[in-house]
This record gives structure tokens, sequence and C-alpha cells, in this order.
């Protein structure tokens, strides 16, 4: 369940870009999934997509609190799985070693912060 939870707090932070430092742009996002998974130009444009609808259903939720949380955790779990469905399996590799490499950093974070 943990690692079900910091999946879908990763996809969360590629869509939304969080960043201490700088906010990522949907655009931005594809990019850097583009260079990093080596996307076809069909899969750039549906995951553009996807990102990009996930972020307009985040927008529009009217919930506060931990109902808007549990919404955002099942739009960017929805969203992940999308993701995955359109990637080869060595990119679905690739994808699940940047959502490990970004769970590890998130947990550092975390851990310092204690």
């Amino acid at each position: 369940m943990k690692s079900l939870i910091f999946s879908i707090i990763i996809a969360l932070t590629f869509i939304v870009g969080a960043n201490a430092q700088h906010r990522f742009s949907i655009k931005d996002r594809v990019a850097q999934l583009k260079d990093s998974l080596a996307l076809s130009d069909t899969q750039t444009v549906a995951i553009d997509s996807i990102l990009t609808n996930a972020m307009d259903k985040g927008r529009n939720l009217d919930l506060t609190g931990s109902e808007r949380r549990e919404a955002m955790m099942q739009i960017m779990k929805d969203a992940n799985n999308d993701i995955e469905k359109i990637l080869t399996a060595d990119q679905l590799v690739k994808y699940e070693r940047m959502l490990a490499e970004r769970r590890s950093q998130m947990q550092n974070r975390y851990n310092r912060g204690k």
C-alpha cells in the first residue's frame, strides 16, 4: 500500500511539477519523459493528453482536505496507469526506475524534515 501511495505521489509530482526551486509545466514534463524514455511522437502526444486531462480534472475538483487528496490520488493513479499502457516494455522498465528514484528522493527529503 505504501508503494502505491508513493507511486501516486510520484505521478502527481510529474503532473503538478512540484519542485521546491522550479515548477515545471506539463510541456516540460512531457519533454522530460520524451527524452528519458525515447518516446515516439505518437506516445508523446498521448502522454501530453493524459497529463493535461489529469491536470484539468484536478483543477476542477470542488473538494477540500482529505476528500480532495483522495480524489487527486485516484486521478494520478489513473493517469499513471494510462501512461504505463502506452509504453513499450523497455520504456516501462525505465519509467518504473524513474518513479523509484523519485520515491527515494522524496523519502529522503521527508526523513530529513523530521
